[in-house]
Parts: structure tokens; sequence; C-alpha cells
């Protein structure tokens, strides 16, 4: 295993988007590998939000043994410029609290990636971006405003390693990072608590869902018109679970206006322990997604030994078939095609699927981040 050199004793992790209590599930991904860099760094993260409810600075610090966080809320202004001079004050609040770094580590170049260069320049270290956000998708990145185009000119500009969390996110990068030789280094799941137990009866049929359910990307509207698509060839002996931090209500009421309460039930929110047995009784997850940079959700099932149907996005962009099933995007009827080859009684290998997924384990990522760090010496 590498070891970190000494000269990366420090780190200080800053991204544009954390958990906090105006969005308490957004940026976990960051929180998992803030905590997974402790066990063998010093770190700190400094995250800067708005909060609305307030009416001057508020500093929340928590500690976890090496790993050291401060939030610093500010007040909203009306203005362009009281909120830029807000965000700015609170980010130099948040910077001196900060003991000097040997090295940061920005996630998440929109909105708040100027901020990394700001950083960078205050502490006179190397800068390591992790890039997360699904807006570098074509048809996302040509409607770029000139805010957003200005943030990533600025980050792009002090960035000394840029990560990419997956090759199908990697590729839509490069074109906009053409000076750049981009890493590739997914994202970290506990392998250990995300692992197969039993195997769950042969009927019903159960499948999966978990996600943020952002109709923009996740698309679980298709996944319930695939449902009923199942539904009307005369399919019952299947069951579709949706388990979400999120609201769904919508979801919900389209379920009972199609009549489908029968085959649909939703879940959560959920803690990471309580997912476990949600992957561990089902038989397929299902994901439906306009686009993925990686899929959390799809590396547990795969550490669970559960097969995927999925378009082809994240790091399911390129699923062999033992791992599951890929279908053609924003097309239903394509979806319900490759459950229905479950229900009719297609299996998989969960060993194998489980295999292929330990490579998103703590360790095996913690390693490839040392190796980064270490190349930058």
């Amino acid at each position: 295993m590498t070891q970190p050199t000494e000269s990366y004793a420090k780190i200080l992790v800053l991204s544009s988007w954390y958990p906090n209590r105006t969005a308490p599930f957004l940026g976990n991904f960051v929180q998992q590998q803030a905590r997974l860099l402790s066990e063998k760094f010093q770190v700190t993260v400094l995250y800067v939000g708005v909060d609305e409810e307030i009416t001057e600075q508020e500093i929340i610090e928590k500690n976890h043994g090496q790993l050291h966080e401060i939030i610093v809320y500010y007040p909203k202004k009306s203005s362009i410029l009281g909120r830029k001079r807000a965000l700015d004050k609170a980010f130099m609040t948040g910077l001196k609290m900060v003991e000097q770094p040997d090295l940061i580590h920005g996630h998440c170049i929109l909105p708040k990636g100027h901020l990394f260069s700001k950083a960078k320049a205050y502490f006179n270290c190397p800068l390591v971006v992790t890039e997360h956000g699904s807006y570098f998708r074509p048809e996302r990145f040509k409607k770029w405003h000139f805010k957003e185009r200005m943030i990533a000119s600025i980050t792009k500009r002090s960035i000394d390693q840029l990560i990419a969390v997956s090759e199908f996110q990697r590729k839509d990068m490069s074109s906009y990072f053409k000076e750049h030789k981009i890493r590739v280094i997914g994202n970290p799941i506990d392998t250990k608590l995300f692992a197969p137990i039993g195997i769950p009866d042969d009927e019903p049929i159960r499948f999966l869902h978990v996600s943020t359910l952002d109709p923009e990307l996740k698309n679980p509207g298709g996944i319930i018109e695939a449902v009923d698509l199942l539904c009307a060839k005369g399919y019952e002996k299947f069951h579709l679970t949706i388990v979400s931090d999120e609201p769904y209500n919508d979801l919900q009421e389209e379920v009972n206006r199609l009549k489908l309460h029968r085959y649909v039930s939703f879940e959560g929110p959920c803690s990471h322990e309580e997912l476990v047995p949600f992957y561990n009784q089902s038989h397929a997850m299902v994901m439906f997604s306009r686009y993925e940079t990686f899929s959390i959700v799809i590396a547990e099932a795969w550490s669970c030994g559960i097969p995927v149907i999925s378009t082809p996005v994240g790091i399911a962009s390129a699923m062999e078939a033992h791992l599951g099933l890929t279908v053609q995007g924003n097309d239903p009827l394509s979806l319900a095609l490759e459950m229905e080859k479950l229900i009719n009684g297609k299996s998989f290998q969960r060993q194998i699927i489980r295999e292929h997924a330990l490579q998103f384990g703590r360790q095996p990522i913690l390693d490839q981040l040392i190796s980064t760090y270490n190349s930058l010496g």
C-alpha cells in the first residue's frame, strides 16, 4: 500500500456542495471521501453556505478524530454585489481558521470553484480538484451562462491535478480541459457494509430504485411508465421499491392514478445502514438516468452482488453482460423489456458482480488518492 509523504500531511477539503442544515444530503460523497482521507491525513473541511434565517455570520465546527469540519453560514443578501461580498467575507473567515495545509482538494467546480483558486493563492500549495457535477455533459455545457464560464475559467487556471469519477465523465470533461491530464478515480463505497447477505426468493421478482428522484437526470417517471407497460402485458409477480431522501408525493400520485400501488412502494429517507437490506432483498437495481457521472448506488448494488438494469451512463456506461442489462435512454419500453427478462427467470452470479465492485472499496480509492498526491511532489 502506498504511504503518504510527509510533505502532504495536512489536507484542506473544499467543496461547492456539502451536507449542511439547509441541504443535509447534498455533497455526502464529499463528506465520505473526507472521512476516508482522515484515516491517513489531518483533514480540514471548509464549506461556506447561505442561510436565509440568519442576519450575521454563524460558524459550526465539528471534530471526528483527524477530521475537522468548519461550516460558515452567511446571511442572504438581495443584491448581486451584496451576495458576493457576503460569500467572500464568510470564506475569508473560514480560511483564517484553517491551519496551513500542505495540499487543497476541491470538489465540484460549479458554483464555487473560484474559491479553490483563492485558497490556493492564500496558502500557496497544490490544488487537486475532483469533479462530480453533470454540467460538462454537452447539452448542459452549451447552456452555461456567463457566471458559470467565468468561475470555471478562474478555477481551471489553478488546478494542478484534475480528477473525474468515471471514464464516462472524463470524456465529457476532456474537451474543456484540453491542457490537463485527467485522472479517473471513482467514489469510495463501504464494501464491508454493502455486502451480499442471502439470496431473495424467486417470486415475486423485486426491483429496487434508489435516487434523488430528480426528474431531469434520474427520470423516475420513466421507470413508473415501464412498470405500467409490464402490467399491461399481464405480469403480476414483481414489485418495485423506490427509496429516496427527497419528497415522492408526485410520483406516489402517479402510481395511484395508474392503479399500480400493488406493484410500486416508496421508502425513505434512509441511512446508509438502512439501505443495505433493500439491496439484499432485491433481484436487481433499476436506474433510468439521463446522465450520471458515477452513480454510487450502482456501485453499492454491485457490492451487494445485485445486477443493474441501467442506461449507459456513469460507471454503467460500458457495463459487461455479467453485471447487468443495458437499456436505451428515455425509452420506457426498452426498460420494460429488460425487466421482463428477470421476471422470466434470467439470473446472475452474485459473487462475480461483488468482485467487480471491490475496486470501489475504501482502501483501493484511498491508495489512488495518495498516489495522486505523491505525484505532485
